[in-house]
């Protein structure tokens, strides 16, 4: 059983929005396993691994852009086991103390970031472990910066090194799961 995450309200307080939040607004392209873009017309190569978070919603209903630079918390306390570059920045990969119930271990994936941790750091969750990264890849087709945010089962004893996100759907090593879906009830209604 995957525990509740206070990620998505943590997120808005760090970077003061708090107040003004009342949600995130995800557009059609930016969930978990889509397989359309949202940043341009067309569909992905590989469906989504996971959700992008860069809108929320405020009182009046208007959608914002999460701060250049946000700081980004981990979902759940944890072990930093991988940091690795990605087209906008790197990714960062935390260890989670949850396992299922044939020994595989909860991770989580916080890509197109600029980490504040080292791997091997241990993460709580009422401390920023990155920020979101000014993207490196500009373009017509670059979307904007934004967190790319993924949760899965690792394989027991199954070498970090392997993963990567070209071939991230396709790893034996790795179940990739929803982030969205393990969310109770009243974390799910923040997500538009």
């Amino acid at each position: 059983m995957i525990p509740d995450s206070p990620f998505f309200s943590n997120l808005p307080h760090l970077n003061h929005l708090a107040e003004d939040c009342t949600g995130w607004h995800v557009l059609p392209g930016m969930r978990f396993a889509d397989t359309q873009a949202w940043w341009k017309e067309g569909s992905r190569q590989n469906p989504h691994e996971g959700v992008d978070l860069l809108y929320l919603a405020d009182r009046s209903g208007q959608r914002l852009e999460l701060p250049k630079q946000a700081l980004v918390p981990p979902l759940w306390a944890g072990e930093v086991i991988a940091v690795f570059e990605d087209f906008l920045g790197s990714t960062l990969v935390v260890l989670h103390p949850v396992m299922d119930g044939q020994g595989w271990r909860l991770i989580s994936l916080y890509g197109h970031i600029r980490p504040l941790v080292e791997c091997g750091a241990r993460v709580s969750t009422e401390a920023p472990l990155a920020e979101v990264a000014c993207g490196k890849m500009r373009g017509s087709s670059a979307p904007p910066d934004h967190l790319h945010l993924s949760l899965g089962w690792l394989a027991p004893g199954w070498p970090v090194a392997e993963l990567d996100w070209p071939g991230l759907w396709r790893n034996p090593g790795i179940r990739l799961i929803d982030p969205l879906a393990p969310a109770s009830g009243s974390t799910q209604a923040l997500i538009g």
